[in-house]
């Protein structure tokens, strides 16, 4: 099961649409953490589930959790759990919530960072990754007994390595 998680991308939406079309035949869920600034009726806004970011008009929701093979997964933005600081706050929120995996936005820097028996995921920015170089989008691959993550390169496609 592909799960595709984008964030931050401030307006863009050529950006969006390649890579919906690039991976639609393969990917279950196509995740916005946020930071969209596009209408909710922009036709590529409505290939995405969207929550809220600190930069969007309050169109979409603050934060939405689904199921996924015994999976419970939050999606939310990040900044009014201070995401920039530390990742504590965002822990026990999705803790209270029951949350195995997290999908968050707002520092537009890449990260897993796993921690006890959760794993928080940022894709980083389509639009611009701060404090490295690049743009980039996470792919989570969910199966029965493993998660597979990994961080790609809004251009090239390829892989994009997390300093």
């Amino acid at each position: 099961m592909k799960i595709v998680v984008v964030s931050d991308s401030h307006g863009l939406v050529k950006e969006l649409e390649e890579i919906y079309i690039k991976y639609k035949n393969e990917a279950m869920y196509f995740i916005h953490c946020g930071d969209i600034e596009l209408d909710d009726n922009h036709p590529v806004v409505q290939k995405y589930k969207c929550v809220n970011g600190n930069c969007d008009e309050h169109i979409f929701s603050n934060e939405l959790m689904f199921h996924v093979l015994n999976r419970n997964i939050l999606v939310i933005h990040g900044h009014y759990q201070s995401v920039k600081y530390k990742l504590n706050s965002l822990y026990y929120h999705a803790l209270e919530r029951g949350a195995d995996i997290v999908l968050f936005g707002h520092t537009h820097h890449p990260i897993i960072h796993r921690k006890k028996d959760m794993i928080l995921i940022n894709p980083g920015s389509i639009l611009a990754n701060r404090g490295i170089r690049g743009r980039s989008y996470a792919i989570i691959d969910i199966k029965h007994n493993s998660i597979d993550i990994k961080h790609y390169d809004v251009v090239t496609h390829q892989l994009y390595k997390i300093k």
